[in-house]
């Protein structure tokens, strides 16, 4: 499992063995089902089941998203000591030399002084982020709730909307499907639900074939990651793409899906309450920049979260990463410190033996992201990671027109 990177789809090999035989059958039918989630930056439309419209909820208004274009690791310097004083946010970075960021009012001016002073170009993504916060929480608000267990796709949903549906799926399909919480809970007490989907599921004979694992909502703002994973879950089982149901029957013959669609829910629960931008997860992580005051608090203000993409083992805290708690990027203190991060690790160990594909979604950039990201030294199976690569986005291309890339995360 990869420390680091981020990507719309993405497959790792790090510690755990990769696609193996029927992985171009299997990608391909899974990206053909989720047409309803084209991930583009920052999807912001519909959700369902917040709270009411004086819950301090942050508002954005006048905040503005930004890209620039960097040129030198001076440029880079600009905009990370920006960001280490509270000035900006970085919401996207590549080895591309483009960076997204977003900028409240009070500090545009300094910012924009710091971009003149470098000679950044900068282009206006986004004029008023507070707008598009605004319309969304409308729409949340004034949504009819659902029956429980019910789901729909024309709004984002909370916690344990998408849970009781898993529940309800379980009940209707009880010869394919099964549901069950990962060992332990969260640091704020949640559950990371998952449902296991494959044919004759209370067979002895199913535990045995081999497993593919799918998760979404890593990224706590990255609404449509669990969305398009609810939506692969229900497409296996033919409760969407009714007319693939041959296909969907053949993999779960072949294969068990383990899949789970949240597993930051604290923080998934936390943009869904506070701030809709939040990323990391909600444990309290340090203080800002590790600085204190005489009186044993914090010098600044104390921060909250690591980025649990990067809370994994494999070289763990040695490549796009920032020891500021309060950063975007902080890694931890140490691999695994993160409950639900551990608690995904755990269950995947002891199924490390039939466990043949990790699948991650996230919610920003047209990417396939394949192994590796904290090296550009190619994995010994970097061929069978192209092959699968150029089939999704080929895939992508001839069911909706739309162009992906495939590539690795050391690349981006």
């Amino acid at each position: 499992i990869s420390s680091s990177g981020e990507a719309v789809v993405s497959t790792q090999s790090t510690g755990i063995q990769n696609l193996k035989t029927g992985t171009l059958t299997f990608i391909e039918a899974i990206v053909n089902m989720s047409h309803l989630f084209h991930v583009a930056a920052l999807c912001l439309t519909l959700s369902a089941g917040l709270g009411s419209p004086s819950d301090h909820y942050k508002s954005y208004n006048g905040y503005k998203i930004l890209r620039v274009t960097l040129d030198s690791s001076t440029d880079y310097r600009t905009i990370t000591d920006l960001e280490s004083e509270d000035s900006l946010e970085i919401i996207s970075k590549s080895r591309s030399k483009i960076v997204d960021i977003l900028v409240s009012p009070e500090k545009l001016n300094h910012c924009q002084r710091a971009f003149t002073l470098q000679n950044l170009p900068v282009e206006v993504i986004n004029d008023n982020f507070g707008d598009d916060i605004r319309r969304e929480r409308t729409a949340l608000l004034s949504a009819a709730p659902l029956v429980v267990g019910d789901f729909s796709y024309d709004n984002y949903h909370r916690l344990d909307v998408l849970y009781n549906h898993l529940d309800a799926l379980a009940t209707l399909h009880p010869d394919n499907a099964e549901t069950f919480n990962l060992e332990g809970s969260t640091y704020e007490g949640r559950k990371i639900q998952a449902i296991r989907i494959t044919s004759n599921v209370t067979s002895t004979t199913s535990d045995d074939r081999p497993m593919i694992w799918i998760d979404g909502g890593i990224h706590a703002r990255e609404w449509v990651s669990p969305a398009t994973v609810m939506y692969i879950i229900d497409s296996l089982l033919g409760e969407q793409e009714q007319d693939k149901s041959a296909d969907m029957a053949a993999l779960l013959e072949k294969y068990q899906f383990v899949i789970a669609p949240c597993i930051n829910p604290d923080g998934y629960e936390y943009t869904h309450e506070k701030e809709r931008l939040w990323r990391k997860t909600r444990r309290p992580s340090g203080c800002k920049n590790n600085k204190r005051n005489w009186f044993g608090g914090c010098f600044y203000r104390r921060c909250y979260g690591v980025d649990s993409n990067r809370n994994w083992s494999t070289d763990w805290g040695k490549e796009s990463v920032s020891e500021d708690p309060c950063s975007e990027l902080y890694p931890g203190k140490e691999p695994y410190d993160q409950n639900n991060i551990r608690m995904v690790k755990d269950y995947l160990e002891a199924q490390r033996n039939k466990l043949k594909g990790y699948i991650s979604y996230h919610s920003y950039s047209q990417l396939f992201l394949i192994p590796l990201a904290y090296t550009t030294n190619p994995p010994p199976d970097r061929e069978h990671h192209l092959k699968v690569g150029a089939a999704v986005v080929a895939a992508i291309k001839n069911r909706h027109g739309q162009i992906y890339t495939a590539q690795s995360f050391a690349d981006m």
